[in-house]
């Protein structure tokens, strides 16, 4: 199974924490990842993402809609075991079932934590906002998987882009 690890797009300030949306250039930021993931999911003869799983704040559920927007995958849900505070050792037993690509949208530390956990490479760049990495899984345990693409920064992929 692939299973790409998405950090939500910059956020803004709101009322509480689970309400803050995503700024123009989270948005941006996550448009363009998009595009770009697409090309390279396409050019890598990867599967397309059958589901993307997002933490139940609205950051983070803007940027699985951008996401899906470009993906178009045939599932979009809610996952609590995402939310602020996960833990990488919580996903041992996560069961993607017959999807063969799945797409996380988390927050940190959770997403570089589990990167790090699961590719057992404390040396990978932690992810900026809409930074994201792509794993092939055997397992969610430590070592359990190797990652194809990682891309901490978008800003800096888009600067690469046109130099």
């Amino acid at each position: 199974m692939l299973l790409t690890v998405w950090r939500h797009g910059e956020a803004g300030v709101a009322a509480t924490d689970d309400a803050r949306p995503l700024t123009p250039r989270g948005r941006s930021d996550i448009t363009a990842g998009a595009k770009g993931y697409a090309e390279w999911i396409t050019g890598a003869g990867c599967p397309p993402v059958a589901s993307i799983w997002f933490s139940p704040t609205r950051r983070t559920e803007e940027t699985a809609a951008l996401l899906s927007a470009e993906l178009a995958p045939t599932r979009i849900a809610v996952d609590e075991a995402l939310a602020p505070g996960a833990i990488p050792e919580d996903f041992r037993e996560f069961d993607g079932g017959d999807d063969e690509h799945i797409l996380f949208v988390s927050h940190q530390p959770f997403v570089s934590r589990a990167i790090a956990l699961w590719a057992d490479d404390l040396m990978l760049p932690l992810l900026a906002p809409g930074g994201y990495s792509v794993l092939d899984v055997l397992c969610l345990e430590r070592g359990g998987a190797s990652v194809l693409s990682h891309c901490p920064d978008p800003q800096q992929e888009q600067a690469d882009r046109y130099v």
